[in-house]
């Protein structure tokens, strides 16, 4: 893909955004930086860019679609806006960040995708590689764009993909492609559940018969999607697979097609949860498939402590245990957390809406959840949703929340967050409402000892 001396326009300045203009600056392209925000909103590193030479549209401006060779859009920004939808009906190629690395990436891809997890797994993978010593770059969704990898000397790119970033990514093709889980999420962006499932299976539709797809067995909107043509290894914490890894009493066992299968102690793993076993197989069936020795893999594995914001034991006061799950964005993650907790769960939930369907949270919450603390957006949804269920409180913001979630726990609870809900109602992303919850209770537990309680 050659750039230099085309006009490209990129949608979004957010963090993908700005390295994908400044990407195609720095290989000759000219490059006009769009977004719907005020400048005075948008990061600092857009002055960078501008006195580097690209070009920095106003907000409201309109975007003439003639000008432009290619276009890149960032994640956050559906195919049905105006700028977006103008640009592709004039025939200019719009693309997303990742694919744009793709094109000029010359290490292979492990590509992670999936409702939950795909964080912790794209980390996981990348620590058992470079454990073995071998060069990595992660990336991705995770936090670093994509294009930062070009360049470099690495033996393999471990990439995180969203539906967002495989709806604009038509021709990557990872070396191993691996597909965690499919439920309910962004249903109000991708329209329903089937378009959603459509744009996860993304991820493997390029793939050969020297590719590997990887894919939950135990997860039913994973296993009913098409893995494509290449080798697919599934996982499962309930029964033997024919090729790939599985729980089997206290070991764990993985066959790789035309070798000999491995079989290694389980051991205790660090990261909490029971769904947090198959993210561990998913894992380690990536990096055997990329080379490294499965008993050497999984002991890296067994050892790898978790991610923050991903029920992380923050906080003990009273006998009372802190969780801050905010990662759980949707109703699968949020049942999973309630299916962890120990003890009587003193619950914090709600967000911004993302059109889910939240009765699923009534029956992970029966006889688990002592009181329901709600709080946002979506708090009335959720009081309606688990009506009959448990004892539900809404409140009027996020202080009062823990307020109330500490007032009510007694020794022996757990006091959880996990929202079942995005953040952007009041933060700007999931891990500031983590950091903001952590601050809070730890204020609300400060001020109770200082009163005597």
């Amino acid at each position: 893909m050659d750039v230099a001396g085309q006009r490209f326009a990129v949608l979004g300045a957010g963090a993908s955004g700005r390295a994908a203009a400044r990407f195609l600056r720095d290989r000759g392209a000219r490059v006009d930086l769009w977004d719907d925000a005020p400048r005075d909103r948008l990061d600092p590193g857009v002055d960078d860019l501008e006195r580097s030479g690209v070009r920095v549209a106003p907000a409201g401006a309109r975007l003439d679609p003639q000008r432009y060779d290619g276009a890149v859009v960032s994640p956050g920004i559906p195919g049905e806006h105006p700028g977006a939808a103008a640009l592709g009906a004039a025939g200019v190629q719009v693309i997303g960040e990742v694919e744009l690395a793709w094109r000029f990436l010359d290490a292979p891809v492990i590509a992670v995708t999936g409702t939950n997890g795909k964080t912790t797994v794209t980390e996981l993978v990348g620590r058992v590689l470079r454990a073995a010593g071998l060069r990595v770059f992660v990336g991705g969704n995770v936090g670093t764009p994509l294009v930062e990898a070009v360049g470099g000397a690495w033996d393999w790119v471990v990439a995180e993909v969203s539906s967002f970033q495989l709806d604009t990514a038509p021709t990557l093709r990872p070396r191993v492609a691996v597909l965690l889980n499919v439920t309910e999420d962004h249903l109000d962006r991708h329209g329903g559940l089937a378009a959603y499932r459509a744009a996860k299976a993304r991820i493997f539709a390029n793939q050969g018969p020297g590719d590997a797809a990887v894919v939950n067995a135990d997860d039913p909107g994973a296993w009913s999607v098409d893995p494509g043509r290449g080798t697919v290894l599934a996982y499962s914490v309930e029964a033997a697979r024919p090729a790939g890894a599985w729980a089997e009493g206290d070991d764990v066992v993985l066959c790789l097609p035309g070798r000999d299968g491995v079989r290694v102690p389980r051991g205790d793993l660090a990261l909490a949860g029971g769904h947090n076993l198959g993210n561990a197989l998913a894992a380690w069936l990536a990096a055997a498939w990329a080379g490294v020795a499965p008993a050497r893999a999984w002991d890296t594995i067994r050892r790898f402590p978790g991610l923050p914001h991903r029920y992380q034991e923050f906080l003990a006061w009273c006998g009372v245990r802190f969780v801050d799950d905010s990662k759980a964005t949707n109703v699968d993650a949020a049942v999973r957390a309630l299916e962890t907790a120990d003890g009587p769960v003193v619950w914090v939930a709600g967000g911004s809406d993302k059109a889910a369907e939240f009765s699923p949270l009534a029956r992970a919450a029966r006889g688990r959840v002592r009181a329901a603390v709600l709080v946002g957006e979506t708090a009335r949804a959720l009081e309606r949703a688990l009506a009959g269920a448990v004892p539900t409180t809404v409140v009027a913001g996020w202080p009062e929340a823990v307020a109330r979630a500490v007032d009510v726990a007694r020794p022996g609870d757990t006091v959880l967050l996990s929202p079942a809900s995005a953040s952007f109602d009041r933060f700007s992303g999931y891990a500031e409402r983590g950091r903001a919850f952590q601050e809070w209770c730890r204020q609300e537990t400060r001020k109770r000892d200082r009163a005597g309680r």
